[in-house]
């Protein structure tokens, strides 16, 4: 029974990170859940002649380095042909939240591999107050594509605005990788499904043991 129960469990655990490291399209609303981080209500929207939100993937994501300031941070990543030709510009905007299982969120960083003339804006709210609290910009040029800030306020739940860029100038202008990831500190705390499940578990086991005690 002990060797059936952790083959199950560690079917669901292997089909969990299959299934949250493919990347799927960004619109309609995905859930994508890296390490202990969980990203929803995504909403996207781009100018007229932009990428379509519907070609643009997202996928969990483990920073390394190079290129990102840190390695083995959970973040995702978006992935898409951002592209403006010579004298067309283009602009697509990214909303999605972002919630910690009980840890708090401290850190945030961004990379991306734009060409001339691109770049990515995004501001960070806490979910709770509302509140900004951290800016992230990439550009090229100059050819800056890494960012990374200390949140103003540590929480555990956070609401993204990315503001993409691209403008063709003389030539072609490119996007296609716009990495996000995230510090991390603190306990994981168990959620109230789990607390659950912990119980009954352990009143199984009670059980179990007065029933051989009495036999």
């Amino acid at each position: 029974m002990t060797r059936k129960l952790t083959f199950a469990v560690a079917t669901v655990l292997l089909g969990a990170a299959i299934s949250s490291a493919n990347a799927v399209p960004i619109s309609p609303s995905p859930t994508v859940v890296s390490g202990d981080l969980t990203f929803s209500n995504f909403s996207c929207s781009s100018a007229a002649g932009g990428l379509p939100c519907s070609a643009i993937d997202i996928a969990a994501y483990t920073s390394s380095v190079p290129p990102d300031p840190a390695a083995g941070e959970s973040g995702i990543r978006l992935t898409g042909a951002f592209n403006a030709l010579a004298g067309a510009s283009n602009d697509t905007t990214i909303q999605y939240d972002l919630h910690s299982s009980g840890r708090l969120i401290t850190d945030a960083s961004m990379y991306f591999n734009g060409t001339p003339i691109s770049s990515v804006a995004e501001q960070i709210y806490d979910l709770v107050t509302n509140a900004l609290i951290g800016s992230l910009f990439v550009q090229n040029p100059p050819a800056d594509f890494t960012d990374h800030i200390n949140l103003t306020t540590a929480t555990t739940g956070i609401r993204v605005v990315k503001d993409i860029q691209y403008i063709g100038g003389s030539g072609q202008s490119t996007i296609s990788i716009i990495d996000q990831t995230f510090s991390e500190r603190g306990t994981p705390i168990p959620e109230p499904a789990s607390l659950s499940l912990l119980g009954s578990a352990l009143l199984g086991f009670g059980l179990i043991w007065r029933l051989r005690r009495s036999a």
